[in-house]
């Protein structure tokens, strides 16, 4: 919904995203651009952005592996000798963020990242150790188990981790 991604509402959703407004202007130039690239689409756009001055660090916008982005040498190599990096990307199954997110967020020492989902939710996430992808897919099938749809099931995954590990969401 094109309109919705330009409407105050949405952009409201990252007035608050971090501590700096210009950061925040970023995050959601960012959101809205990827939403209206990838619209439609099963892949992914990522930004890294700054978390001081608000720049775009890099950017992948020409992914082809559906949902998901690929770190290819050149942006291992951007990041690790970065600081204070924040991420943002797409998820076109609006889905909220994967093991993968988090101990991504955790391994590249990333101070935050954001989802911006496709259909207008935004998430935000933060790891500090990394989490077995074993227990994250077995808290899934429980809550599949019980009855629970997919996204149900991955946000009270997402919610009991935070019981034992070191994560914000």
């Amino acid at each position: 919904n094109k309109t919705y991604i330009d409407s105050g509402e949405y952009k409201r959703k990252f007035d608050n995203a971090t501590d700096n407004p210009k950061v925040n202007k970023t995050l959601y130039d960012c959101a809205k651009k990827a939403l209206k690239h990838r619209s439609g689409t099963t892949y992914e756009d990522m930004y890294w952005i700054d978390s001081v001055t608000g720049d775009i660090v890099l950017s992948v916008v020409d992914s082809n592996v559906e949902r998901s982005i690929v770190y290819t040498e050149k942006i291992k190599n951007l990041i690790s000798k970065r600081q204070h990096l924040i991420t943002i990307h797409t998820h076109p199954s609006s889905m909220p963020p994967s093991v993968d997110d988090f101990n991504s967020c955790f391994k590249n020492g990333y101070d935050i990242g954001f989802i911006a989902c496709h259909n207008g939710k935004v998430f935000k996430y933060s790891s500090q150790q990394e989490i077995s992808k074993m227990l994250y897919n077995m808290y899934i099938k429980d809550f599949l188990s019980d009855g629970y749809e997919e996204f149900e099931a991955q946000i009270k995954s997402i919610e009991k981790l935070k019981e034992s590990h070191a994560i914000e969401f």
